[in-house]
């Protein structure tokens, strides 16, 4: 990694900007206001995210969508980069698929540049991984993160998960 300035910047191309940081470039989309909540999710997700959560999750807050590496290997390094070069403190994370582990380790290792973090599991095959339940909060250096699973219903998981960002 190199000393280079951390520098964010607009882009023309269709409301993306970029964040350069640790010889990296993330672009990123950006809408409304408020506190700020990245959603991580694969450009190549076969199971989308439900509409009303994104919905939800937009209402009242200032979200991020970057462009996803498409090496999920270099997911936490990719992240650490986009955390620095935004300068955001304190963000609300919402990760999906293979950027959970990513996420959960920028958390462990850099808590304070996020205050809470949703992960969302694919919720196939045993029902061990949350126990059997639709979501399980838990908390990690003082970092209270929500797993919920992919496998229930909007109806089931949106008032979970709006109760938990909004202690």
């Amino acid at each position: 990694m190199s000393n280079a300035p951390i520098v964010a910047t607009p882009n023309d191309a269709g409301g993306w900007a970029e964040v350069r940081a640790h010889d990296r470039v993330v672009r990123y989309l950006r809408s409304g206001a408020g506190p700020a909540v990245l959603l991580l999710q694969p450009a190549s997700s076969i199971t989308p995210l439900w509409p009303e959560f994104l919905e939800m999750i937009a209402e009242g807050r200032r979200v991020i969508v970057p462009d996803p590496p498409t090496n999920e290997k270099e997911a936490e390094e990719w992240l650490s980069a986009l955390l620095e070069g935004l300068g955001v403190r304190n963000i609300t994370v919402v990760a999906t698929d293979g950027f959970c582990i990513a996420a959960l380790e920028r958390a462990l290792l850099s808590p304070e540049q996020i205050s809470r973090m949703v992960m969302v599991c694919s919720g196939r095959g045993s029902e061990s991984a949350i126990d059997g339940k639709l979501a399980a909060p838990a908390q990690s250096a003082a970092i209270p993160f929500l797993v919920v699973r992919r496998d229930r219903s909007a109806a089931e998981i949106l008032p979970v998960v709006e109760a938990f960002l909004r202690r």
